[in-house]
């Protein structure tokens, strides 16, 4: 997942807006949009982490702040997790083979 800006546009409490969905080549591009200064945010969604997530647009967002970053949930349900540095730091990627 990609994000612009996230520091400047999350913050806890903010509720989001679903602007568009966009399908890309490698996943799904969904564009939200803050209500109160019509700020907008494009987070880039691997083709399997959207399959799971059912986000149209209209759907809102909402932001809740956790010490490693941000999540970004619609209905109740966590459809992403953004990190911030902290958070980056303990993420860890390994192949795993038998």
């Amino acid at each position: 997942m990609s994000v612009a800006a996230p520091a400047l546009l999350l913050s806890g409490g903010v509720v989001l807006s679903v602007v568009a969905v966009e399908a890309a080549v490698d996943g799904t591009v969904w564009v939200l949009e803050r209500a109160s200064d019509g700020a907008r945010l494009s987070l880039k969604v691997s083709a399997g982490a959207a399959a799971g997530a059912s986000v149209v647009a209209g759907s809102a967002v909402a932001v809740s702040v956790v010490s490693a970053g941000w999540v970004l949930s619609v209905a109740g349900r966590a459809i992403a997790f953004v990190p911030n540095q902290i958070g980056q730091a303990l993420l860890y990627d390994q192949r795993v083979t038998r």
